[in-house]
C-alpha cells in the first residue's frame, strides 16, 4: 500500500511540474516588446512571401544581429520595411531603433532568383549559399566611426557600409546565414 501511494505522489508531482513548466513557456520572447507601429508593418513582399509568420518571430530572428553590430543587448523597434519589387524571393530593407536612439538598418534577402540584386562580401564565395541571409554593418576595430548603415546602390544592385560621417573605412559588411 505504501508502495501505491509513493508511486501516485511521484506521478501528482511530475504532471504538476509538467503542467506549471507549459504554462510558464513564452511562443516568442519579444511578445511584450511589440509597438502597436511594428504590429502594423507588412511582412510580405511584393512575391507573397514572408520575412517570419509575425512581428514577434522576426523580432526574435533579428535580436541577435542587432545585439552583435552593437556590442551589447539592445531592445530595439523596427520603424520601416522596404522590399524591392521581385516576382519571386524577397530583398527588404529593415530600418530600426534602438531604445537608445541609435538608428540603423539591414538587410534580408533569399536566394531563389537570378535577377536578385546580389550583396557580396570580402572574403565570399561564390559557393551555395542557405535559402535567408542577413547583412548587417558593424564598426570596424579602428574606431573610425560611431554608427554604420547599409547604403543601397539601385542601379548597380550592390549595398555597401557607411559610417554615419560618410567614410566608408570604419565599416565592415557581415552576412548572417539561416
Amino acid at each position: 500500500m505504501k508502495r501505491i501511494t509513493f508511486l501516485l505522489n511521484i506521478s501528482i508531482i511530475v504532471i504538476t511540474v509538467m503542467a506549471l513548466g507549459s504554462c510558464s513557456q513564452e511562443e516568442y520572447l519579444y511578445e511584450d516588446e511589440v509597438t502597436p507601429n511594428e504590429r502594423r508593418l507588412n511582412l510580405q513582399a511584393p512575391s507573397g512571401e514572408y520575412l517570419a509568420e509575425n512581428i514577434d518571430a522576426l523580432k526574435e530572428r533579428l535580436a541577435f544581429i542587432i545585439e552583435e553590430g552593437h556590442e551589447e543587448s539592445k531592445d530595439f523597434e523596427i520603424v520601416r520595411i522596404e522590399y524591392d519589387t521581385l516576382s519571386v524571393g524577397f530583398f527588404a530593407e529593415i530600418e530600426y531603433k534602438t531604445k537608445d536612439g541609435i538608428e540603423s538598418n539591414l538587410i534580408i534577402t533569399n536566394k531563389k532568383s537570378i535577377s536578385m540584386p546580389k550583396v557580396k562580401t570580402r572574403g565570399e564565395d561564390s559557393s551555395e549559399e542557405s535559402e535567408t541571409v542577413t547583412y548587417k554593418c558593424k564598426k570596424a576595430s579602428n574606431n573610425k566611426c560611431k554608427a554604420c548603415r547599409l547604403v543601397k546602390y539601385e542601379n548597380h544592385h550592390q549595398v555597401h557600409c557607411w559610417c554615419d560621417n560618410g567614410n566608408s573605412e570604419g565599416c565592415e559588411l557581415y552576412k548572417y546565414a539561416y
